[in-house]
């Protein structure tokens, strides 16, 4: 293969309406079905037909009620909410599949480290090492109220609880129990040795445990860890972290800035700054010529709601757009909620309320591309040369049609150019990313040990 194989994951959420907003009611979509096991169970099948890496399933606690301040607008168009649990879906996805892998969104800010390190360590097993954990810190304030807090809190203080969390979990995963705890032996009557199973006494600020991890080692022990932060606190906090991050841009040298300013910071946080696989999210719309694949997007955007892009966009902003007149530009407004997407709306682009709709009726914050199966091909590959990407998201508009489109028509043209796989290697998540074990690597600061003050430094 000449160039970087391209990485690619479905990107989704467990609602009606998730980055193409109205778009459920397209005639030939599916969204309407997801409170169905057999719509993801299909969604699942179709991704590992095109040999996708991983299913990444983002959510987020709440539904946006900042526009016109309710939630009656995302209601009314199924943005966002309503909502199901994930982390329930994983387990049937993934026993109807075998080699794909999955990316389950959990938040740091409403979590407990003990239960929430079972929960992931039992989904690992149930995987078979498939697992991914995207850490979040939460957007909505209300999903603060609806977890008992009076709101978000400031920004960068929630960053400071997830590195504490994180240290949390990652000590009851790597060192509570050892490599041959679990025995087995029927014949002796000895499942484990507890010689080699340890208490993990943790006094932090934000949590305090002492106790044994709940569940045996599981295949990769800690889940591939993916974030999506980009304000400065976030770039800082994945730097650590992250062996997977996601990102936004619509300009490759944007991107591509983005890219080298953040493998600097992996090396500045003393990891292998290319020990991190970047993704970019991207809208594709495609057709066997580029002419069908315009026709195909002009009947697409006939069934976009603005409302309900407003509607997420002013959760996401923590602004509420609809005291804002279409045609004069945004203005910027610092606030705890979603800096980065406020920053991108006002300070980078100066767009109007009204451009700034157009431009994302369909694509969102993805890349948007639309094309006959080589022009989008190119593209990917492009992008992949020109800025460092590893790979990409592939946002939904119509299910499961524009995925079905993309694996039938995009996944022949990037094998034909070789930059993308032909088959599934073997193992775990981990071992299927990076080409190595399934151990998080021993620079990350999951095997490197947890002191207070190593956490407070951070």
């Amino acid at each position: 293969m000449t160039g970087k194989e391209i990485r690619l994951n479905v990107l989704e959420q467990c609602n009606p309406s998730f980055q193409a907003f109205g778009l459920w009611t397209h005639p030939r979509d599916r969204s309407t079905d997801y409170t169905s096991i057999d719509f993801w169970v299909d969604y699942a099948r179709i991704a590992e037909r095109g040999l996708f890496d991983n299913f990444f399933i983002a959510d987020v606690y709440g539904v946006p009620d900042v526009f016109a301040g309710t939630p009656d607008a995302a209601l009314r168009n199924g943005s966002q909410g309503p909502s199901l649990d994930p982390v329930v879906l994983i387990s049937a996805m993934a026993y109807a599949t075998e080699s794909l892998c999955f990316t389950v969104t959990g938040n740091a800010t409403y979590e407990m480290p003990y239960s929430f390190a079972r929960r992931m360590s039992t989904l690992d097993h149930m995987t078979g090492g498939r697992l991914g954990w995207n850490v979040v810190t939460g957007y909505l304030n209300s999903g603060a109220r609806a977890m008992g807090r009076d709101g978000l809190g400031p920004h960068d203080e929630r960053y400071a609880v997830a590195d504490e969390f994180l240290a949390g979990v990652y000590r009851l995963w790597e060192e509570s129990w050892e490599d041959g705890a679990v025995l087995r032996d029927k014949e002796n009557g000895l499942y484990v040795d507890p010689s080699k199973v340890h208490a993990i006494d943790f006094p932090g600020k934000h949590y305090r445990f002492n106790t044994i991890h709940a569940t045996e080692t599981s295949p990769q022990r800690t889940p591939v860890i993916f974030q999506a932060g980009a304000s400065e606190r976030g770039r800082r906090f994945a730097a650590q972290h992250a062996e997977g991050i996601y990102i936004n841009g619509t300009s490759r040298a944007v991107v591509a800035d983005q890219i080298a300013n953040f493998r600097k910071r992996v090396a500045d946080a003393g990891r292998d700054p290319q020990s991190v696989k970047v993704f970019a999210g991207v809208t594709v719309i495609v057709d066997d010529t580029t002419e069908a694949a315009h026709e195909r997007y002009a009947e697409y955007k006939r069934y976009t709601s603005v409302e309900g892009l407003m509607a997420l966009m002013s959760g996401a902003m923590g602004i509420d757009l609809s005291q804002y007149p279409l045609d004069e530009p945004l203005e910027f407004q610092e606030n705890d909620a979603n800096r980065t997407v406020m920053e991108n709306m006002t300070k980078h682009n100066r767009w109007t309320l009204r451009e700034a709709m157009e431009a994302k009726a369909l694509s969102g914050t993805n890349i948007p591309l639309v094309g006959s199966p080589d022009e989008v091909a190119e593209e990917l590959i492009g992008w992949i040369d020109d800025t460092d990407l590893d790979g990409f998201n592939i946002a939904r508009t119509v299910n499961h049609e524009t995925l079905e489109n993309f694996v039938d028509l995009v996944i022949p043209a990037l094998q034909e150019r070789g930059r993308y796989k032909t088959s599934y290697s073997e193992g775990t998540f981990r071992q299927k990313l990076f080409g190595s074990g399934s151990r998080i690597g021993v620079d990350h600061p999951a095997r490197r040990g947890w002191s207070a003050d190593s956490v407070a430094a951070q």
